[in-house]
């Protein structure tokens, strides 16, 4: 009795580890609609071996595949807790930033008064490279987590800024029409009809810009900072250990890539509405 009965456990746990039908089929799905992406990886990893084997390259120059894999796979600690720092500075700073330039919108689109005087000096600040105020904020912040979440606030306000505005004005005035036909309050034709119209282009700016809060706080960090991923790229560069620096440089793309995975998935759950009538 007690092997019938560990038998049938053996067999519901094995029958459990398999995946369903349809996962499986979504993953075969997947992994066929990215065969661009991995044939693109793979030749330019190829040519790469053979780029330094044919030019002899010194690894000082260009170190081979093999060599940034090595410092990868040696020191899996240091750029996991590098990257810790650098993503938690990221989402600081995008959380500051984005929820500044939010409310901001909001007070421009509904003021008059804030729309001819401080929106077109915003824009004149906007084109000014975000970098050439870090010895500003060194100034004020001094040199620690303050002034990398102020440049990675500082690029993103201006972002979600000009995005949320688009979506604002964009909003079809039958709508809004609608709304005040119907005795609705300003704030709820905000939070029901113009919020909701807007939501794809706010959804835009809140997927580039968690993207640009991760490029400047990497800036920073290869400007002012003793951790995270810019550091180390800085760090590796005094050392002169190449495969290290573009170690760290991969790194830092493959964090930018699945945060912007995470912002696409999150844009196509939230607006999913959008993207049914574009299809």
């Amino acid at each position: 009795m007690a092997r019938t009965k560990d038998h049938v456990l053996v067999l519901r746990s094995a029958a459990g580890d398999q995946l369903p039908p349809s996962r499986l089929a979504n993953i075969r799905h997947r992994v066929w609609n990215s065969k661009e992406l991995l044939l693109t990886l793979t030749a330019i990893v190829l040519a790469w071996i053979v780029v330094v084997d044919v030019r002899n390259f010194h690894p000082i120059v260009l170190p081979p595949p093999s060599s940034v894999a090595d410092a990868l796979i040696e020191n899996p600690g240091t750029y996991a807790s590098a990257g810790f720092i650098t993503v938690y500075e990221m989402l600081l700073g995008f959380a500051a930033g984005g929820t500044l330039g939010f409310v901001s919108a909001i007070g421009i689109f509904y003021s008059p008064f804030l729309r001819r005087s401080l929106y077109p000096l915003l824009l004149g600040f906007r084109i000014v490279p975000k970098v050439a105020f870090v010895p500003l904020f060194l100034v004020w912040f001094g040199i620690g987590v303050g002034v990398k979440v102020a440049l990675a606030s500082f690029a993103i306000f201006f972002l979600i800024l000009v995005q949320t505005l688009l979506g604002l004005t964009g909003v079809e005035p039958e709508l809004v029409e609608l709304g005040r036909s119907l005795k609705m309050r300003e704030v709820n034709i905000l939070r029901r009809i113009r919020l909701p119209a807007a939501l794809p282009a706010i959804m835009v700016g809140v997927k580039l810009g968690i993207t640009y809060a991760l490029t400047n706080v990497v800036v920073a960090e290869m400007v002012v900072a003793t951790d995270g991923l810019g550091f180390l790229v800085v760090e590796a560069r005094s050392l002169v250990k190449t495969d290290e620096m573009i170690a760290a440089i991969f790194v830092v793309a493959f964090i930018g890539l699945v945060i912007y995975g995470i912002g696409t998935a999150i844009e196509r759950r939230v607006i999913f509405w959008y993207f049914e009538d574009q299809s």
